[in-house]
């Protein structure tokens, strides 16, 4: 396996702590402490648009692919959506004044993870409030869809709690020392994969509800995992500055980016898109940089 860092995107004046994929596979979205919410194309490097400022930092966005509308999560404020094409904001939803971590359209509705355990349930078309659940006492960090009838919660207690559409914690299981950061199903193989401030990557069957993985993955917490397009390989990004691919079937260790290497990133690597993009992977990180690395196939050694 070749690394080929492509590009590095500058311009944010903080730690960037959320990105999004486009409608259009050239296209990604990034946001963090400074507020600004940025429009990136890969086929025009560091020439990025800010659609939107938003007071305050900014961990969780969604973009809606039917109205081209951003969903973004304003700090202690609430949800502001914004149309990417003509930048103007569609509506502002008031919330609970705590931190935003997660985002996650299902259905009709829309799921907002807060701090302290906190779920607010939208309506996806009214935009008011429907719910709120609370199955735990600390932070809601990430969500993901387990087929069109559950969804995996992971929470800053090392929990993983599946709910139904009926607002029912149906499932749950301490999958994790302490904080979940990423949870992303699998449906091929019935898992669902997590990682977290444990810096170890696990593997849940849905099946059996058995543990079928559980590697130290780095040296400090894991924030993020992402799969490539054909689903052969997973990378990971790391509280220790580093990016790593794994083998998707083997969890073999593949390659590791860094900066001593790679010229990688020199802070926290905090979120990761594997684009259908000439299956370009993108990384932020607290350093305030962006960079587009191309991922070749071969044999070869770590």
């Amino acid at each position: 396996m070749q690394i080929e860092r492509i590009d590095t995107f500058s311009g944010h004046r903080g730690p960037i702590y959320a990105l999004e994929q486009g409608i259009e596979s050239k296209l990604f979205y990034s946001a963090g402490s400074d507020g600004w919410v940025v429009q990136w194309n890969l086929e025009k490097p560091d020439l990025g648009k800010v659609i939107a400022q938003i007071e305050g930092s900014v961990y969780a966005m969604r973009l809606e692919p039917e109205s081209s509308v951003l969903w973004i999560g304003q700090n202690y404020e609430g949800i502001h959506g914004v149309d990417v094409g003509s930048q103007a904001r569609i509506f502002s939803i008031s919330l609970p004044k705590q931190s935003i971590y997660a985002i996650q359209f299902w259905g009709s509705q829309v799921w907002v993870g807060h701090d302290g355990g906190l779920i607010t349930v939208l309506d996806r078309e009214t935009k008011q409030v429907i719910r709120h659940v609370k199955a735990g006492q600390k932070s809601v960090r990430t969500m993901c869809l387990l087929g069109p009838g559950k969804l995996a919660v992971g929470y800053s207690d090392g929990w993983i709690r599946v709910f139904n559409s009926g607002f029912e914690m149906i499932e749950s299981w301490q999958a994790h020392q302490n904080s979940v950061f990423s949870v992303v199903y699998r449906q091929d193989k019935e898992a669902l994969y997590s990682v977290g401030r444990d810096a170890h990557i696990k593997s849940h069957s849905l099946v059996d509800k058995q543990e079928l993985h559980a590697i130290p993955g780095h040296i400090y917490a894991i924030n993020d995992l992402v799969f490539s397009p054909d689903g052969l390989h997973f990378a990971t990004a790391s509280m220790d500055k580093t990016i790593k691919i794994w083998e998707s079937n083997s969890m073999q260790l593949k390659k590791v980016i860094d900066f001593a290497r790679y010229g990688s990133h020199q802070n926290s690597v905090n979120r990761l898109i594997w684009t259908s993009y000439e299956d370009l992977l993108v990384s932020c990180s607290d350093d305030k940089n962006i960079s587009v690395w191309k991922i070749h196939e071969r044999n070869s050694l770590i």
